[in-house]
């Protein structure tokens, strides 16, 4: 399954040229990230309070094509692995016209969220990870 969040480019997400100033990205996939746990009864504020929590260990973007100021934007999330202590999630961008804007990856680490040792991932966790399991 695919999770859908929606977004827009605002003037602090752009360079001086209002475009999407490249780094700025990862807002959208961490927005879509937290909505998607929060679309499963696990948002961040929950998890947080939790035993664990997960870190991005490496983050990696292609871009297709410009986005800029008021751009509305849809966020196609889905999982595409999910190892013993690790997850990675693939979040496809697009205009609301269907045009394809980018791509980005990103691999979590599960973590004790006493110790942030690396831990295997929590059963609550892949149950919902397995959901979006592409």
């Amino acid at each position: 399954m695919i999770f859908e969040a929606k977004n827009k480019v605002r003037i602090h997400d752009t360079d001086m040229a209002g475009i999407l100033y490249f780094p700025r990205i990862f807002r959208f996939v961490h927005d879509a990230l937290e909505d998607l746990m929060k679309s499963e009864g696990f948002p961040f504020e929950k998890m947080l309070r939790s035993d664990f929590v997960f870190v991005i260990v490496h983050s990696e973007a292609d871009y297709y094509n410009s986005l800029v100021v008021g751009d509305e934007i849809q966020i196609h999330a889905h999982v595409d692995r999910i190892g013993t202590t690790s997850f990675t999630m693939i979040y496809e961008f697009y205009k609301t016209d269907q045009t394809h804007m980018g791509r980005a990856r990103t691999v979590h680490v599960t973590v004790d969220n006493a110790s942030r040792k690396k831990i295997p991932v929590p059963e609550i966790m892949r149950k919902i990870l397995e959901k979006f399991l592409a």
